[in-house]
Order: structure tokens, then C-alpha cells, then sequence
């Protein structure tokens, strides 16, 4: 027989020892009954001879109606304590996660690059606004049964916002990682890939289930893939995301529980956001803030790192992982930028934004139109390696430059400017986020980490080796 704790106990008896009682109505009359039950506006009463009546309890003296209320307190407390859960230890998610998340109830509210260094997690890029942490382990990792292949911390404003695991994926899994082939994976890879799918969802929900219960069924997490299998947890303030999309990943999400919807900015809101973060350096830069980087890793996933970072620049959460799973970007890598702008146009026109092909003249003047107002290019290009080489050149030469100096020497010589051919095996997505009409260069972002945030590489050269694909946000 199952028993009462102490508290609620006690406190039961102090009730029951207050039932007999003499009550007196407001025109002093008295009557002699044990209290039963009362509701806010009327008490149940017992009389000695067994017959029970309520009274209005507006009939009753000032002191019984103060009785009353705390009669009825008492028993919410008693009820509410009788199916209270116990207060959760930290430590019982942290155990289960295999991991230190925690050091308290709650994530939300921890110093961002503290719960990065417990989760060992290398910096990836961090702005005023955006900050974010990401790590590849050189071999998986095992977390609930199953092996993970990335792990990403993304924070806003100085909060973290999301941490991101990824399992098997199209991108990470090692039978496509530097794939740079143009064959397809034969039917073998494809049924063990398919396979690793279903073994990492069905290992990760179990132990999750085991330990937080049955989990709630959701259809479609992000707007993208209304298909995709996603379980629900809660522990706490944490959201705790299972998503199976198929025959491209599976993924755990923890989030705030009660994470509010990004609001929809107006077309106005935008533009005055775009232009706040337009920097005009005194050298005759014009460079743009506050756009995160995402650390692409070593996989080919330039065009949807390149677009997550432009949507989060305004304003709209994406994932690179999800952005490369409904622009069907190809195993290890590879994406059409027309298949993502496409595939994302729904989703980015729910946000009241577009995106737009465009086909500026590639100048300083030509691409200024855009970079003025504050919009990003995304730009696609062929990454040779000379132009790499070029360009880590040229940055070095400016930010070793001595003060005063705006117009340092260019290292691009015309030998040099020669030798720039198109390969067709490099081709790259970035964003243009940049130019100096003086210097007559323009500042490229790639997703690769907090090193390639801004370089800087002379016109002609960048002239050389475009795909001559531009696109933008619009409104």
C-alpha cells in the first residue's frame, strides 16, 4: 500500500482537525457542523445527525469565510504536492546524453563559450549578434548508442539558441566524405547508408524513450521537408528534436522548450537592419557586419552553408544540413544553385523575402548597387587553387599594411593574372560582402571558418574565374 509523504500527511490532519466547528451567519446566529468541501462561493457542512446542506458563503461571518479560503488553499497545496514530479537532477541528462551540457536546470541561461568549452567545441565564427561553435571529431563520437559526426553550438545575442548533432548524413558519412566523383553511389553503399539511417533513429529514440518517455509524433521541423519523421522530448526548459529525413540524415536538436517564432520583419525593418550594418572604413572599404559563418567542414556543402548564413543574416533560421537535404545536394556534396533557390523559394516567400538571380556587371561600381544596401551576393565561382593562393596574398599584404597606407601594392601581377584559368572541378559558392572602388577589389566570406570571413582579392582576378552566378535576398 502505497503511502502519503510526511508533509502531505500532516498537513492532511491539520485539515481534518479544523472540521468540527461552530459557524455563526451574519446575523449572529450559530450552528454547530463539520466542514466537508467549500468552492468560492458556497460551503458543504455536516450537522451531528448525519444531514449535510451548503450554505452561500456570503451568508457567513468575515472569520468563517476566512476559514473557508484556507481550507480550500490547503487542499490545492495537498492535491498539487500529491501529483507534483520530483524535481529532475541536471546530472540524470548530462548521464544520459553522455556528455556535460549541463551544470544546472537550466541551459539557456549559461555563458555561451563556457558550455562550448564543455563541449569541447572549436570557435566558428561569433559578431555582435551571431555567435557559433562547431566540431567534426576525427572519429565519431558516441552519443546515445549512436555515432555522431558534428556537433554545433549556435547562440544569438549571447544566449544559445540551439545545439545541433548530426548522425548519419549524406555529408559527414564516410562513405561519401571527399567524394569528388562524378558517379553515383552504387546500390551497396546506398542500402548501408539507408541502413545506418534507420539503425541511428531507431538506437537514438529508444534510449531517449527509456529514460523521458513516449515522445510527441511532429511531421516536419524547419518548413522544409513536410515528409521528414521527427520525435518530440521535453526535459525540463529543453526541447530534445529527433528528425529522420530520408535517405539523407538523422539529427538531434535541443532547444528551448518554449522558443518563441521568429517574428516576421517588414520590408522596412529589413532595409533600416541591412543598412545599420554597412561599415565604411576610412581606407575606402565597404564591408558588411554581422553575417555568420558556418563552417562547411569537409564535405562539398559550400552552396547551403553559403545560403544558411545569408538567410540567419536575415533574420530567418535555416541549417545547412536541412538546406542540403531539399536542394538535393548530391552525396559528399555538390549543389545546383538554381535546385536550392528553388526548393527554398516557398520557404523564404513565407518570410515575406525572395531570392533573386541577378546579373550584375562584375565592378566595383556593379556590385556596389547591391553591397550599399546592405545585401550579401552569393556568388558562384571556381576555387582554383592559385586564386586561393592569390587571394590569401593579397589579404596578408593588407592587413600587414602600415597605418595611412590605403592603397597597398597588389600582388596580382599580369603573369599572374595569366595563369587564372577556370577548373571545372572547384566550383564554390561564397558571398561577396565587399569592395574598395580606390583598390579596385572586392571582399569575399567563405564558409570554412573564422579565417575566411573577409579576404580580399583584386577584380580582375575574381573576373577571371566567375561561374557568373550572383544571387540575393530581395523583397
Amino acid at each position: 500500500m502505497s503511502r502519503l509523504p510526511p508533509s502531505i500527511a500532516l498537513g492532511l490532519l491539520w485539515i481534518i482537525s479544523l472540521q468540527a466547528r461552530t459557524w455563526t451567519d451574519t446575523q449572529g446566529r450559530t450552528l454547530e457542523a463539520d466542514y466537508l468541501s467549500a468552492t468560492t462561493s458556497e460551503v458543504s457542512l455536516r450537522r451531528s445527525d448525519g444531514r449535510t446542506f451548503a450554505l452561500q458563503l456570503s451568508l457567513l461571518s468575515s472569520a468563517d469565510r476566512e476559514f473557508v479560503t484556507r481550507q480550500i488553499e490547503a487542499a490545492a497545496t495537498a492535491a498539487a504536492a500529491a501529483t507534483a514530479k520530483p524535481a529532475r537532477d541536471f546530472q540524470e541528462l548530462n548521464e544520459l546524453l553522455g556528455f556535460d551540457l549541463l551544470v544546472d536546470d537550466i541551459l539557456w541561461d549559461d555563458p555561451v563559450p563556457e558550455v562550448a568549452a564543455r563541449l569541447h567545441l572549436p570557435l566558428e565564427g561569433k559578431t555582435d549578434r551571431f555567435e557559433g561553435y562547431r566540431g567534426y571529431p576525427r572519429k565519431p563520437v558516441s552519443i546515445l548508442g549512436a555515432d555522431a559526426r558534428m556537433l554545433a553550438l549556435q547562440a544569438e545575442q549571447g544566449h544559445v539558441t540551439t545545439l545541433t548533432i548530426q548522425f548519419a548524413n549524406r555529408g559527414d558519412y564516410p562513405a561519401f566524405q571527399h567524394r569528388d566523383s562524378p558517379f553515383p553511389p552504387d546500390k551497396d553503399e546506398l542500402k548501408e547508408f539507408d541502413n545506418a539511417l534507420n539503425r541511428d533513429f531507431e538506437t537514438i529514440s529508444t534510449a531517449l524513450t527509456a529514460k523521458l518517455g513516449e515522445p510527441k509524433r511532429e511531421t516536419s521541423v524547419g518548413g522544409l521537408d513536410p515528409g521528414r519523421r521527427s520525435l518530440h522530448w521535453e526535459w525540463g526548459s529543453h526541447a530534445l528534436l529527433v528528425s529522420h529525413d530520408e535517405a539523407q540524415m538523422v539529427s538531434l536538436k535541443i532547444i528551448p522548450a518554449e522558443r518563441a517564432a521568429t517574428a516576421r520583419l517588414s520590408d522596412d525593418q529589413v532595409r533600416k537592419m541591412f543598412k545599420e550594418r554597412i561599415n565604411r572604413r576610412p581606407n575606402g572599404d565597404v564591408i558588411l557586419d554581422q553575417i555568420p559563418m558556418v563552417n562547411q567542414g569537409p564535405k562539398g556543402y559550400c552552396v547551403p552553408a553559403t545560403f544558411e548564413r545569408y538567410l540567419r543574416y536575415a533574420g530567418i533560421p535555416a541549417d545547412m544540413y536541412e538546406l542540403a537535404a531539399c536542394g538535393g545536394t548530391d552525396f559528399g556534396g555538390g549543389t545546383s544553385f538554381d535546385n536550392m533557390a528553388r526548393s527554398l523559394d516557398r520557404f523564404v516567400r513565407r518570410q515575406g523575402r525572395h531570392l533573386e538571380k541577378v546579373s550584375p556587371k562584375f565592378t566595383t561600381i556593379g556590385l556596389a548597387k547591391y553591397i550599399d544596401e546592405g545585401r550579401p551576393i552569393i556568388w558562384g565561382l571556381y576555387s582554383t587553387r592559385l586564386f586561393n593562393r592569390l587571394t590569401d596574398e593579397n589579404t596578408e599584404v593588407r592587413n600587414t599594411a602600415k597605418p595611412g597606407l590605403f592603397t597597398p601594392k597588389s600582388v596580382l601581377t599580369p603573369t599572374l593574372l595569366a595563369e587564372l584559368q577556370p577548373d571545372l572541378a572547384t566550383g564554390h559558392a561564397c558571398l561577396i560582402i565587399g569592395y574598395n572602388r580606390t583598390t579596385n577589389e572586392i571582399a569575399i566570406s567563405d564558409s570554412w571558418g573564422p579565417r575566411f570571413q573577409e579576404r580580399w582579392v583584386p577584380v580582375a582576378a575574381a573576373q577571371k574565374i566567375t561561374q557568373d552566378q550572383y544571387w540575393v535576398l530581395a523583397w
